[in-house]
């Protein structure tokens, strides 16, 4: 195949639970100058959110464009959801497009083996550094073809547990204005920062060798990650700072240092690799549309309003969001007993933790933040509504204020149209648990001090 012809390589990166926490975002006390640096040679998403704030469900969304109830992903999978059709996993698309395809490090869409969602090539490990030094390993050995490769590198970081060490002064931190400034919390965002600059530091390698190798130009080089950072009201919740995530692409066809502020959802992200490899979209049976347009400069715009859904973490809280440029809404469907009856209560949600974190999520339940201001809290309301310009941090409810009752019935609609389209169980039905949910949920419920 000349190099006319053939199709781009494609290097992708995914952490967990990263949240928008780049210094290139905003966040000036970070430091991730390699990733920085990748913002400015391509398109940095600023309006980029995902459909679920927990990993396998928003993962599951980003490599089928679908919702996790269509694709069967809604819940964690080693508490056993799986993917309806795992022929729909971007791996796989893929793979049938002629592409090699190599997983390195860790995934979130199956227990079982990685072949099955498209990729023939595995190899293992969960520190950032092991798998990039495996990929710089892969880069730089000979190969018998020429076939376009897709590499999804995978890690544990910056997941919870942290190193209990850092280079970042607590005192000197930015907290976000909606937690408690008390050195417990700074001292656990000095371990996080510093496991972000480990992070950047690994990926600056695999970048590095590509350049030495001159393959930068004939690979689609993207960086995003899955939900918001594993503190309260980010991480398991549908606030901004638990579903707005980054999304950066360099390669030679796309503008240099571009900031990209459409409102765009990680059900996009599929159709639009597939788009920009010449391979079919398949959006007929999709729910994201290609990004591509945005990404060649030939619209500024894709979607005037995205979706959110999700049901399963520790504990069933079915949640859906309707978030448009200005209002985010979003409707709870377990606070009202009459519309929770026909729920399982075993993994019903306790609402411990109350806006603060939904799902009960293991992780952000059990942070040296959470623990610090664990306190009882009050039920979530059932609807609410938040002007996201005058309001950012989304703390004053309007759904009680006449003055916004016109958007809060566009917005109740917008969702309504939206459910009724996509074949959402809800409002008219739940989703039951399986087994392993039900005893996943009854462990991890004690473990956490809430009755079952």
């Amino acid at each position: 195949m000349s190099s006319a012809t053939k199709k781009p390589n494609v290097l992708m990166f995914i952490p967990h639970d990263l949240g928008d926490y780049l210094h290139c975002y905003g966040h000036e006390d970070v430091k991730s100058e390699n990733l920085d640096a990748l913002s400015q040679q391509g398109v940095q998403f600023t309006g980029y959110f995902t459909v679920a704030p927990e990993c396998c469900a928003s993962r599951s969304s980003m490599y089928t464009g679908q919702y996790p109830y269509q694709n069967g992903m809604v819940g964690l999978c080693f508490l056993g959801w799986k993917l309806n059709n795992p022929k729909q996993h971007l791996a796989n698309r893929m793979r049938e497009g002629g592409y090699e395809t190599h997983l390195f490090g860790t995934q979130h869409e199956t227990r079982g083996p990685v072949e099955e969602l498209g990729y023939t090539h595995h190899t293992s490990g969960r520190n950032v550094s092991t798998v990039c030094d495996d990929v710089v390993e892969f880069l730089g050995k000979p190969r018998d073809d020429d076939s376009p490769w897709f590499l999804n590198v995978g890690f544990q970081e910056v997941h919870r547990p942290w190193p209990q060490h850092t280079t970042f002064n607590p005192d000197e931190i930015q907290l976000p204005p909606y937690l408690p400034d008390t050195p417990e919390v700074r001292e656990d965002y000095s371990y996080f920062y510093q496991n972000i600059l480990d992070m950047d530091q690994a990926i600056g390698k695999v970048l590095n060798e590509l350049d030495r190798l001159g393959l930068r130009d004939d690979t689609l080089v993207i960086f995003t990650t899955d939900h918001g950072s594993p503190f309260p009201r980010a991480k398991a919740t549908f606030y901004d700072p638990g579903i707005q995530i980054p999304l950066i692409m360099s390669h030679p066809k796309l503008e240099r240092g571009k900031p990209m502020p459409a409102l765009c959802s990680v059900l996009d992200f599929t159709p639009t690799v597939l788009d920009f490899c010449g391979l079919p979209t398949d959006e007929d049976n999709m729910e994201g549309r290609s990004m591509l347009p945005l990404l060649m400069g030939e619209a500024d715009r894709l979607h005037t309003e995205i979706f959110g859904a999700m049901f399963y973490d520790v504990s069933y809280d079915p949640l859906y969001y309707v978030r448009t440029q200005k209002f985010k809404y979003i409707r709870s469907y377990a606070v009202d007993p009459a519309e929770a009856a026909n729920a399982e209560p075993i993994t019903l949600t306790s609402f411990k933790a109350g806006q603060w974190i939904r799902f009960e999520d293991y992780d952000v339940m059990t942070s040296p933040t959470w623990k610090s201001m664990d306190e009882p809290c009050d039920i979530p309301c059932k609807e609410e509504l938040y002007d996201l310009v005058n309001d950012p941090y989304e703390l004053k409810n309007l759904c009680s204020e006449s003055a916004f009752s016109g958007e809060l019935d566009q917005m109740r609609q917008r969702l309504k149209t939206m459910m009724r389209d996509t074949g959402s169980p809800l409002p008219d039905s739940h989703i039951q648990p399986n087994e392993a949910q039900i005893s996943g949920a009854a462990k991890y419920k004690k473990i956490l001090g809430i009755t079952v």
